[in-house]
């Protein structure tokens, strides 16, 4: 899966065939994080956004996106792991959202810094 979801602002996903692992990127001066996660969500689920459980009905959504926001340099990264929908997820504060299948997390591609 590689692709763009523009209409939220998700500018790319990438899908890892080892960990079943699927990441995002997005640019968070212009899209919410619980938007990046909604839309990256549908693209994995192969569903449209409306269709799955609410966001709300795990994590507050503007908590999420208060919680990663821009950040400068002094303050360092976040990230903020959660299952929803059968998935566990992972939103840094970098712009990223990483998704995989089930409840474990897919570590090693939690820090953005591992290429897929």
């Amino acid at each position: 899966m590689d692709g763009i979801v523009s209409e939220v602002g998700v500018e790319a996903i990438e899908d890892h065939q080892e960990t079943g692992a699927v990441r995002s990127q997005f640019d968070l001066e212009k899209t919410p994080a619980s938007m990046a996660v909604s839309a990256t969500l549908a693209e994995v689920m192969a569903a449209d956004s409306v269709e799955l459980d609410p966001l709300y009905s795990t994590v507050d959504p503007d908590a999420l996106d208060t919680l990663v926001r821009v950040r400068n340099g002094t303050t360092g990264d976040i990230n903020v792991s959660f299952t929803h929908a059968g998935h566990a997820i992972t939103v840094s504060s970098y712009g990223v959202v990483t998704i995989s299948q089930g409840h474990e997390y897919a570590d090693q591609y939690e820090t953005g810094e591992d290429d897929f």
